[in-house]
């Protein structure tokens, strides 16, 4: 019976370890929340924009496609992008990355990259505009107003940031 239970024990054991490690793996693979302040901080440009065309326009060795995306700008939030403005965009298949529909109206949290953009956290940095006016996937329950104001929020405390910095660099005091 002693050897039975130690291999019970033993058996189990190694189990509960295959789980834990099966668990910890697949976690990078889970979508990860951010927060509404964490996209407008991470972004270069956040704007409304609609889809004029999307192309694969090749193949990782992964398997999963890169995808060519031109939008163009409605509505700049943030950033230096004009009304009219047509902006490329690189995205990959792979899951939990954005998606576009040509002819799609959604409000963006985009990166630059070299001579493109990226999405920000990739489908939480996608937020779909439907023609209600409604935000949807990472942005139901928000609306364009929520955002202008947390992004006024952060450049003000940006502002108050610098202003702090400089006068503390102003006051240097040198003892003998």
């Amino acid at each position: 019976m002693d050897k039975i239970s130690r291999k019970t024990i033993h058996g189990l054991s190694l189990c509960l370890l295959f789980f834990a490690v099966f668990i910890i793996s697949s976690a990078d693979a889970m979508i990860r929340d951010i927060s509404l302040n964490e996209l407008i901080k991470r972004s270069d440009v956040v704007a409304v924009v609609d889809v004029l065309a999307v192309k694969s326009v090749g193949t990782l060795p992964s398997g999963a496609q890169v995808v060519a995306n031109l939008v163009k700008v409605n509505e700049p939030l943030k950033g230096s992008v004009a009304i009219g403005e047509k902006l490329k965009l690189k995205t990959r298949t792979v899951e939990d990355n954005a998606a576009f529909k040509k002819g799609q109206k959604v409000l963006l949290f985009l990166k630059k990259v070299d001579n493109y953009y990226e999405v920000v956290s990739g489908i939480a940095g996608t937020w779909p505009i439907e023609e209600d006016g409604n935000l949807y996937g990472y942005g139901t329950g928000n609306n364009i107003a929520d955002v202008r104001k947390a992004i006024e929020s952060i450049e003000s405390d940006k502002k108050e940031d610098s202003k702090e910095e400089s006068k503390s660099e102003s006051k240097i005091v040198i003892s003998i």
